[in-house]
């Protein structure tokens, strides 16, 4: 069992596909290397689907088929499914925080999978939350995180 598991946004997995921003593709790509070979990452079924429905909006370039085969190899990160339980703490750290209802979902799934960190350009760099420290993988490198813990 890894010091730290990192829950890994649906932004930064879109960013490992960036074919315009190289520079944060590697970036977010580097940092989904190290987190899965550090055992560290995880991530839910909310944050794949948001995944393919940008894919597929977004990445014309992409078929149907190929959006579906992207996001399945990510599968192995995790599919857990947000339940009532996610709700009612969603609930609790919307209040303390009002991040996006959406965000705050993603924020409850990851602390309930025990995370320590959730990685993500989105909120705020450096906020502790239910138990969670918010990373911009685009201020920070894996190893300081990991390394932190």
């Amino acid at each position: 069992m890894p010091a730290a598991k990192v829950f890994v946004d649906s932004n930064v997995l879109l960013y490992t596909r960036d074919v315009l921003l190289a520079d944060k593709a590697k970036t977010a790509s580097d940092w989904l290397l190290s987190l899965v070979e550090a055992n560290a990452a995880c991530t839910n079924l909310q944050v794949l689907n948001e995944t393919t429905h940008v894919l597929l909006r977004k990445r014309r370039d992409l078929s149907s088929d190929e959006v579906f085969l992207a996001v399945d190899a990510l599968g192995f990160l995790g599919r857990t499914p947000i339940d009532e339980h996610h709700v009612v703490l969603a609930r609790q750290i919307r209040n303390a925080s009002q991040y996006a209802w959406w965000d705050c979902l993603l924020l409850a799934s990851a602390f309930d999978l025990g995370c320590s960190h959730f990685l993500s350009e989105d909120l705020q760099d450096g906020h502790h939350i239910a138990g969670l420290t918010i990373v911009d993988p685009f201020a920070h490198t894996p190893e300081q995180i990991l390394a932190s813990v």
